[in-house]
Formats: structure tokens, sequence, C-alpha cells
């Protein structure tokens, strides 16, 4: 059998990185995580996107929250951003915008997560908790692909 019907491994321009992978996974579990429930009031839910309002007052957000918070619409986006820039092979950029998005998502989810309830609108655990796990993914897979040991490894600058 000739040797190239032997050898399955994909080209190298098609090469799946493991710690881009998992700045992809991260990020796409910061988005499932802003669709899963953050509020509940009595007994509906709401996602983060319905919840605007409401989180502002249960957070009491004003300054750098406040800031997030009226960004908060355009996390999905950056992530899409990002992962889309990491398609492309600008990985330091699509890295950058990933972790802006990640940690931003990540900061919100911990306010929510650190809030008490108040009145009748308390958090829901679910959308926050994923949220978070994506964000800690993400930051984690950029921190070892921008570490000097990963660079020896692979032998890459």
């Amino acid at each position: 059998m000739p040797s190239d019907v032997i050898n399955t491994a994909p080209p190298a321009h098609v090469r799946v990185r493991p710690a881009e992978a998992a700045l992809v996974v991260g990020l796409v579990t910061v988005v499932v995580g802003t669709f899963l429930p953050w509020l509940r009031s009595g007994s509906v839910t709401r996602n983060s996107y319905a919840t605007d309002g409401a989180m502002r007052r249960l957070l009491d957000s004003d300054g750098a929250l406040g800031s997030l918070l009226t960004a908060w619409p355009f996390v999905s986006l950056a992530c899409a951003a990002a992962i889309a820039l990491l398609l492309l092979g600008l990985t330091r950029s699509g890295a950058v915008v990933g972790l802006i998005a990640a940690g931003s998502a990540g900061a919100v989810a911990v306010a929510v997560l650190a809030t008490d309830s108040h009145f009748i609108v308390r958090p829901a655990p679910a959308g926050p908790t994923v949220t978070l796990g994506g964000a800690v993914l993400a930051g984690l897979a950029v921190l070892v692909h921008h570490t000097p040991i990963h660079h020896r490894l692979t032998g890459r600058p």
C-alpha cells in the first residue's frame, strides 16, 4: 500500500492546536452560558440578555460593572469575532479579543454569583456558572498558548 494512504494525519496547515481548540471551546461555552437562566423571578427564569434592567438593580451597577453591563449584548459578537480571527490564522488577535470577551463575561458572572437575593429577583446559578467556566477555560488556553514553555515545546516563537 502507498504510504500516503496509511498516513491519516491532516496536513500541517489544517492541524488543530490544543490551546487554540480549548480557547474556541471556552468561547463557545461563554456564549452558551449567556443563553441559560441568569435570574429567577418567582417561577420565571431569564437569560442574561433578558435581564438588563433587573441585573442593574440587583448588582447596584455603576462604574466598571455598569460599563460591562452596557456592553453585554456584544459579548457573543466578540466571542464570534475571536473565533473567526483564530480560523483565519490571526492567533494573537483572536486570543486578545477572546480574552477581553471572556474576561468581561467572567467578571459579570462572578458579580451575579456573589449577589444576594433582592425581593423576588434572585440569581439563577446555571448561566453564570457555565459562563464563568467558559471564561476560565478561555483564559487558561490563552495563558498556556502564550507561555515560554509552550513555545519551547512546539518550537514556535
